[in-house]
């Protein structure tokens, strides 16, 4: 019998004991961000070039002629099936929490009929101008549709009852969550359209049109860019964090913190051999597969599985980018994928309460905020990192140097899904280094003398 692995944020926030204060701060900023994409998703409407995906079937029923209900009242009705979906699909694993979805629901029709009234004057004529400012409100209401939802994942709360489904269907299915996205949003616009001819007798483009298409592309599109330029949230919801446990509160007074190095390498470029060098002549912990190990069995799985997961994952969806924790968020925690993360996250901090290396797996935006921590990127260029991986393994030159592009795209969209960053962005690291130039040994010394210089100072 499977078994299924849900990590949801209240789990991950009691994890890190978040005060009452920190919530408070958090669900006021998550409505902010629920009326900043209801008002986008009004002003989509009101251009009349169609709604968004998740708008369209309640949008649909709102406009027949004698329905009672109001567009926000069908959207929260909606949300409610989409709740009870989630829990015919996850069964005995359904989580009473998943139930706060519902007055979500309620505050996001609220806002939506709200929103609605507001953008009412925002119609224009069939004219060459009343075109142009269509377009140019679609445009402005799909990114405004974006930065709602950037903040919404930011906050690490909860997700709309849609979002949520789709996450529960890529678990129960141990699909990519993109693939699901994608598959979920078509069929709700293909539920409009048939509710236009069921209802109208015809394809209506205010219900279903380019504003449609148009926002299933661009939304995704501002998320991935807004969600760069809000990290100062994490700054705003962290004041009111408690420590992760009492031994590191008692570390951090006496300000004897242990020294951790974090090492990101490219594959290839001799970054573990680098650390266990590292580790063995300043004479303390190395962690590499050893994380893999605990973690499969914390979680019941082989070690095959957790090394699959935590290196071949997707990008495909724009929310894939965005959340975290210390930036992880529903979409991350969500299936294996998640659990193995939240998993290895939690080896890393406990593994960082001593001197230690610790190789991957995105420890140094895990353990970024403590000031004992020396961060280090390994690379090399391409000749060298062949060199390296036929003399290894024994494959051919072109077999290699497609696996070393295969390995480094995977780290990449393993890091960038759960921090939102560039894995290869120097500003993460104290240290970067290229072996190819200066070689294993010369890489060794460094990192070296790094520490001393640093413990000097």
């Amino acid at each position: 019998m499977k078994k299924y692995f849900c990590i949801d944020f209240d789990d991950f926030n009691e994890m890190n004991r978040y005060n009452k204060v920190e919530a408070l701060k958090r669900y006021s900023v998550l409505s902010l961000a629920l009326f900043i994409t209801a008002l986008g998703t009004s002003l989509l409407i009101r251009s009349n070039l169609g709604a968004s995906p998740v708008a369209c079937p309640a949008y649909v029923l709102s406009c027949i002629e004698g329905e009672k209900l109001s567009f926000g009242v069908l959207t929260f009705l909606m949300h409610l099936v989409f709740v009870v979906f989630q829990w015919v699909l996850l069964g005995k694993n359904f989580k009473f929490k998943i139930l706060l979805q519902i007055p979500l629901g309620i505050l996001f029709g609220f806002f939506t009929d709200l929103t609605m009234s507001i953008t009412k004057p925002l119609q224009w004529e069939s004219s060459i101008e009343g075109f142009a400012a269509r377009f140019l409100q679609m445009i402005l209401a799909t990114t405004l549709i974006g930065i709602g939802i950037s903040i919404q994942v930011r906050c690490r709360t909860l997700l709309l009852a849609g979002e949520a489904l789709t996450s529960t269907i890529a678990q129960v299915a141990e699909k990519e969550f993109g693939k699901i996205k994608i598959f979920c949003d078509l069929f709700l616009v293909l539920i409009g359209l048939f509710l236009s001819f069921l209802f109208f007798g015809l394809w209506r483009t205010d219900f279903v049109g380019i504003g449609t298409l148009f926002s299933a592309i661009f939304v995704g599109f501002v998320v991935i860019k807004v969600s760069k330029h809000i990290t100062w949230l994490d700054n705003f919801f962290k004041e009111d964090k408690v420590l992760d446990s009492p031994e590191m509160v008692k570390t951090k007074e006496i300000n004897t913190l242990p020294l951790v190095i974090t090492i990101a390498r490219m594959h290839g470029s001799g970054g573990h051999a680098i650390g266990k060098k590292v580790a063995s002549r300043l004479g303390i912990k190395f962690y590499d597969k050893e994380i893999i190990n605990e973690t499969a069995e914390k979680l019941g799985l082989s070690k095959n599985d957790v090394e699959e997961k935590e290196q071949f994952i997707s990008n495909a969806s724009f929310l894939e980018y965005i959340i975290t924790d210390n930036g992880i968020s529903k979409e991350k925690l969500s299936g294996r994928d998640g659990a193995i993360f939240l998993e290895q996250s939690r080896f890393i901090r406990q593994a960082a309460m001593e001197s230690c290396v610790i190789i991957g797996r995105c420890a140094d935006y895990i353990l970024k905020d403590r000031p004992c921590c020396l961060n280090v990127f390994i690379r090399s260029d391409e000749d060298f990192a062949i060199k390296i991986v036929t003399a290894r393994t024994q494959l051919k030159e072109e077999q290699a140097r497609e696996i070393i592009r295969i390995k480094n795209r995977a780290r990449n969209n393993h890091y960038e899904k759960y921090t939102g960053l560039n894995w290869q962005d120097p500003s993460h690291y104290d240290i970067v280094i290229n072996t190819a130039k200066i070689g294993i040994d010369t890489a060794v010394d460094l990192i070296c003398n790094a520490v001393k210089a640093f413990f000097d100072r």
